[in-house]
């Protein structure tokens, strides 16, 4: 699949599409887009399956608006995205699908609690999306934005269609978590890389 990727910005280099000094930009440019048109047909058509068309299309739309301006957590790899990204759609439909007691309490409760954790974090940047001052205060603002539309929406969805409300408040709490997966992952990569300094330091402190 990689080299398929390659292909393609190869392709665009000779036809003066890309700069080969940003290669790697266009790369993953290209991995980006191939991957979100995969991960959307693929959710359209687990929507399909599982019955849940219409509150797929909405879950994916209100997902993809607001996970592009908050970030958080990047799997490893396009398969692992893939993987992860199927997963999260099918545990969600799952859930509108099913109808019990205190869910739309638990939903609404949820929703609110990854909203907060939105409205503080966002956005959160990884090494191919780095952000200076001004760029992360225009996005914070979207994402903040973006977030209380998408819980006003819900809410009102309540009283019209409680199946496309959890839909759209379950965007936001996978948002959310995405959110928190993130710190958690930069916290044990900084504790990791910290270790690493000190046991190099140690080595170098021996030999000398």
């Amino acid at each position: 699949m990689n080299r398929f990727f390659e292909g393609i910005v190869d392709f665009l280099e000779k036809n003066g599409g890309a700069e080969k000094e940003y290669r790697d930009v266009y790369l993953y440019a290209v991995q980006t887009v191939a991957v979100y048109l995969f991960n959307i047909c693929s959710g359209l058509a687990i929507g399909a399956l599982m019955g849940e068309t219409v509150n797929c299309i909405v879950f994916l739309a209100a997902f993809i608006l607001l996970r592009q301006e908050a970030g958080g957590y990047h799997a490893r790899g396009w398969k692992s995205c893939y993987v992860l990204s199927c997963g999260v759609l099918v545990l969600t439909l799952f859930w509108i699908k099913e109808s019990f007691v205190y869910q739309t309490y638990i939903t609404v409760a949820a929703a609110v609690a990854a909203a907060a954790v939105i409205l503080f974090l966002a956005p959160l940047e990884d090494e191919n999306r780095p952000l200076d001052k001004q760029e992360k205060k225009a996005i914070r603002r979207k994402a903040q934005l973006i977030a209380v539309a998408e819980m006003i929406a819900g809410t009102g969805l309540l009283f019209w269609d409680r199946r496309a409300a959890y839909a759209v408040f379950y965007a936001v709490v996978w948002c959310g978590a995405g959110c928190m997966a993130w710190v958690v992952k930069r916290h044990f990569k900084g504790k990791f890389d910290k270790s690493h300094e000190l046991k190099g330091e140690g080595k170098d402190e021996k030999r000398v």
